[in-house]
């Protein structure tokens, strides 16, 4: 279940988790390597089967934002359809872009993780999502996918909800034809089925799920302020003798 909780924008794959993984691989945990379940049709919401090794698990592609080089990492796992993660991507993660990204201390990387089950529409979400990054429009798109969240979570079914994810897109900027072929095949199904194999292995279970320079964050916070401090913690070198930037707490979306 769910937890409760701008730099140029462009299309990038996430560096390695190196620091996360190697600290997996000495806790003795291995890789996980059960299958996930087989995709039925082009289209359809489940995931499809994969079986990776460790080191491809160290490529496995994010969608990033902000300096490659910068001081601060931190990964997202997510669930389009995961009100907790609606909450963030509404309340704190512009304002992480604004204070973090857009002034060169930090990288955000957004990893889809679809929990499947009541959130029947979520991978078919997630595979839109890779499909406006084709068009370097992910990250409009993935705001009009969140801010909509209620909207299409109660589609009647998967073309409905498809539907409608090309009406998003069209409002992101996105070449409406390009992005329903793209969403009717079955492309991205085996990417967003390896990030979610990636959240797994690295103990994700809930979403939102944020890593900071490889360190979990065990607990979620309610607003920015709360957020930075911890990233200070983590990585103070990054912020100089700057004080906590103030950010109205998260409210109720």
């Amino acid at each position: 279940m769910p937890r409760p909780v701008s730099a140029e924008k462009r299309r990038s794959s996430a560096t390695p988790l190196y620091l996360i993984l190697g600290a997996v691989a000495l806790a003795g945990i291995g890789l996980v390597a059960t299958q996930l379940k087989p995709a039925k049709a082009a289209g359809a919401s489940d995931f499809v089967p994969v079986t990776l090794t460790p080191e491809q698990l160290q490529r496995v592609p994010g969608i990033s934002v902000g300096r490659s080089d910068a001081p601060i990492a931190i990964y997202e796992f997510a669930d389009y359809q995961c009100p907790a993660c609606g909450q963030w991507a509404t309340f704190i993660e512009p304002v992480i872009k604004e204070r973090l990204v857009d002034t060169g201390k930090a990288r955000y990387v957004f990893y889809d993780f679809p929990l499947g089950g009541t959130h029947q529409y979520a991978f078919l979400a997630a595979r839109a999502g890779r499909c406006a990054n084709e068009q370097n429009k992910f990250w409009e798109f993935h705001d009009a996918l969140f801010a909509r969240q209620r909207d299409w979570s109660y589609a009647k079914n998967i073309g409905d909800a498809a539907e409608k994810f090309s009406e998003y897109a069209e409002t992101a900027g996105v070449d409406d034809g390009a992005f329903e072929q793209c969403l009717a095949s079955d492309k991205y199904a085996k990417e967003v089925s390896e990030t979610r194999k990636l959240g797994e292995t690295l103990g994700v279970q809930g979403t939102p799920t944020i890593f900071v320079n490889g360190q979990r964050i065990t607990d979620l916070p309610g607003s920015y302020s709360e957020f930075e401090a911890q990233v200070r913690r983590i990585a103070p070198q990054a912020f100089g003798d700057a004080p906590v930037a103030e950010a109205p707490a998260a409210g109720a979306p």
